[in-house]
């Protein structure tokens, strides 16, 4: 007698040949008949839930990895399907060591034969590059012919003369490639990083911490745009405290308001002996002018060494906290609010901010403890 399935059983039987279990192997399991099976599987199709068969499950498996390995040559390639087919190309080339050209070819839509065609035929040269190998040996004589001092302009007018027709843009490539530049590019002969001499030497040498006020005077000279113009700052700093004691404010950058700032201080600070200033080796601190008010009041004057800003570390400091904490700050409609603006924000920085190089103290308790204690 045959046996007698249950509903909950049949639905096992039917779920297995749905997964991808064969028939003929069910049916000799179970020992039922095919035509039964069949008909479970029509009365239960809507119970059980949808499943893969097998090579279903297989094929997705396939496409996944497709298209991981897509997605992977996408990113290392750096190419689409819209590129051109040189970057395709190119691509191609540098990664057929990791993917199959076939995959290659077919990820990026690029067609094989194109791809063989460059790889075992030597291209054709363009008409622009036919051009250029005739450019190349004009250019390199008339540059080497100049002394190397012809900029792209000056060749332009050579080769024209010869009745060529060429662009400065392109002679500017062709020279970049051949790695042909103007040894006069970028001269500056005023500037004091590339003199060949000096005033006088660093007699500093960023002996930064002193004993005594009235001891070694900074100074430097920024600039600051106002609505109206642009203006010139002028400090000096006693390095003993860090205090700023004097400043001038100028629309040129002449001798003269250098030496506003420096006789200022040197009055107010009682005319001080010994005295050394130290500052770069621009023009104003250089000049023959102020070099001799110096010399006449009898101050031992140091420059810092060409293209050496640590040299003169103090004034760069106090420049680059002014201007980070009140120039970014503001903007200034005319020269009067920027005196004020520097006005409050100096005497801000003598009596109230604290300098980490003073153990966290200001310029002005520097200097009071010192003469208090003398």
């Amino acid at each position: 007698m045959a046996k007698r399935y249950t509903e909950k059983e049949k639905q096992i039987i039917v779920k297995q040949y749905l997964s991808g279990e064969s028939a003929s192997g069910l049916c000799q399991k179970h020992g039922i008949a095919r035509s039964s099976l069949y008909l479970w599987s029509k009365q239960y199709s809507d119970v059980i839930p949808e499943s893969k068969t097998a090579r279903e499950i297989y094929l997705l498996e396939q496409e996944v990895k497709r298209l991981r390995v897509q997605n992977e040559i996408f990113r290392l390639s750096e190419c689409s399907v819209a590129s051109n087919a040189k970057e395709k190309i190119q691509a191609v080339e540098k990664l057929k060591s990791q993917f199959s050209i076939h995959m290659l070819c077919k990820t990026l839509s690029l067609n094989k034969s194109s791809y063989y065609h460059y790889r075992f035929r030597r291209p054709e040269k363009t008409s622009l590059e036919k051009c250029d190998e005739i450019f190349k040996p004009l250019i390199s004589k008339i540059f080497e012919m100049s002394g190397e001092r012809f900029g792209a302009m000056k060749i332009r007018g050579k080769i024209m003369e010869e009745g060529y027709v060429i662009s400065k843009k392109r002679i500017l490539r062709l020279m970049k490639e051949m790695n042909l530049s103007n040894k006069e590019r970028n001269v500056y002969p005023n500037a004091t990083f590339q003199r060949e001499y000096k005033y006088y030497s660093n007699k500093l040498k960023q002996q930064f911490s002193q004993d005594a006020p009235n001891m070694v005077w900074v100074s430097d000279i920024t600039y600051v745009k106002v609505a109206d113009g642009t203006y010139y700052l002028c400090v000096v700093i006693d390095l003993f405290s860090r205090k700023v004691i004097s400043y001038s404010i100028s629309e040129n950058q002449e001798t003269d308001f250098v030496i506003l700032a420096f006789k200022e201080a040197f009055l107010n600070r009682g005319r001080p002996e010994g005295l050394m200033f130290h500052s770069d080796q621009g023009a104003q601190y250089s000049s023959y002018e102020f070099r001799c008010m110096l010399r006449s009041l009898k101050v031992n004057q140091s420059y810092s060494r060409t293209g050496t800003p640590f040299d003169n570390a103090v004034a760069e400091s106090f420049f680059r906290t002014l201007k980070a904490e009140e120039f970014k700050r503001n903007f200034y409609e005319d020269k009067d609010k920027l005196i004020k603006s520097v006005s409050s924000f100096i005497e801000y920085y003598n009596d109230y901010r604290t300098h980490q190089s003073l153990g966290y103290k200001t310029p002005n308790y520097i200097e009071a403890t010192y003469y208090k204690a003398k």
